[in-house]
């Protein structure tokens, strides 16, 4: 298993974040121009694909072989608060969540989402690399629209971290948080 560390996914790291948001948030699409994460990432960060096929150690023929689940993925662990251990496994057709080796959820083919709380992912700014881990643990997270409005000044700081400047910049937030704004109940 090759480990990436939590010191390497800094928000300067931005082949790794174009990579992330633009795979990570499948149910994101900004309704007024029908534009997905991917395509507003794709307007103002390097979107490099041959970094992400090394990154996830795609190869030709790896849907036909594995449906593109490998057996060795590129993998980050890191310490969540209290005991928590987060993985992070990225194959060339999905990224899998787990804590404490509980598959929590995924954002493939076949994503599950939702599973996170709010107050869950709040907790994690308090710790050390919080804004990181917020971001990573971002897409598992279910919010009410009150919830999204609260956070989304933080995302669009997040963003703004990585480079993400206007007009992009409230677009790529509105579409981020609106494929996890779910209404509970």
């Amino acid at each position: 298993m090759d480990l990436i560390l939590l010191s390497d996914l800094t928000f300067g790291n931005t082949r790794f974040w174009a990579y992330f948001l633009s795979t990570s948030y499948p149910c994101g699409l900004l309704e007024r121009t029908d534009e997905t994460m991917y395509d507003l990432v794709q307007q103002v960060l390097p979107v490099d694909t041959q970094w992400s096929d090394t990154f996830t150690k795609s190869y030709d023929g790896v849907f036909e072989d594995s449906d593109g689940y490998l057996n060795d993925p590129t993998t980050l662990v890191a310490s969540l608060e209290g005991d928590d251990v987060l993985e992070i496994e990225f194959h060339p057709g999905d990224t899998i969540f787990y804590i404490n080796g509980e598959e929590i959820g995924c954002t493939g083919p076949h994503w599950k989402l939702w599973v996170l709380s709010c107050e869950r992912i709040r907790r994690l700014l308090a710790l050390p690399d919080g804004p990181v881990l917020f971001q990573l643990l971002l897409p598992m997270a279910v919010l009410t629209p009150e919830e999204a409005a609260e956070i989304r000044p933080l995302l669009l700081q997040h963003l703004s971290a990585l480079g993400v400047t206007p007009p992009v910049l409230p677009a790529m937030a509105d579409c981020l948080l609106s494929g996890l704004v779910r209404q509970i109940g």
